[in-house]
């Protein structure tokens, strides 16, 4: 893997592999992503990331994830997964975040209400650059493989190109203000068998 390059199918393979050798080797500790945090601040420098960004290898998208309102960026992989990772500002024009690869129709880990924490696979740090045209300089860093960012990948903003609102995940399920009151199912069901038994 040449420095610079996005993260790929193949390299999740090549972990895959050396998952696969884990019983000749020591266990290790896994990982896994953080809970997201609320975003705070009104006046988001951030904002300037949002949009559909284009490079020589490839492509990717920033944006406010529509649970959290963090900043978030995705790039597609493979047979419809998606590398994600969350955005925190960690000095003038510069973000940094961990990645982790999404399957097809999976969507971000909010907590553990979601299941188990995805794997970090890397880390990424987004750099704004100056200038009339709007461009950015991306670094990754794999995790266990890495232990310095690669080389910078440059990326356009796709002027013109409307970006899809991110799927906003189903919470009835999972949100106390929507869920079903215990005590109200069980009056309901009581008071269908009373009518079968009636009828």
């Amino acid at each position: 893997q040449q420095e610079g390059d996005l993260i790929s199918c193949p390299a999740m393979s090549k972990r895959g592999a050396e998952n696969g050798n884990s019983d000749a080797k020591s266990a290790k500790a896994v990982s896994v992503q953080q809970l997201p945090s609320a975003a705070i601040s009104f006046d988001d420098p951030g904002e300037a990331l949002h949009g559909s960004w284009a490079s020589e290898k490839g492509k990717c998208t920033i944006g406010k994830d529509p649970v959290t309102a963090r900043l978030c960026y995705i790039e597609p992989l493979e047979e419809g997964q998606r590398l994600h990772g969350w955005l925190d500002m960690k000095e003038k024009s510069t973000w940094e975040g961990t990645l982790a690869i999404l399957e097809a129709g999976q969507g971000p880990w909010y907590g553990p209400s979601f299941g188990p924490a995805p794997e970090i696979v890397g880390d990424i740090r987004v750099c704004l650059l100056p200038g009339e045209k709007p461009s950015l300089t991306t670094q990754i860093k794999m995790a266990d493989e890495d232990t310095d960012w690669s080389d910078p990948t440059t990326f356009q903003l796709e002027v013109g190109v409307k970006v899809g609102e991110i799927a906003k995940p189903n919470l009835d399920n999972i949100l106390p203000m929507t869920q079903n009151d215990p005590g109200k199912d069980e009056e309901e069901k009581e008071q269908g068998e009373r009518k079968k038994v009636r009828s």
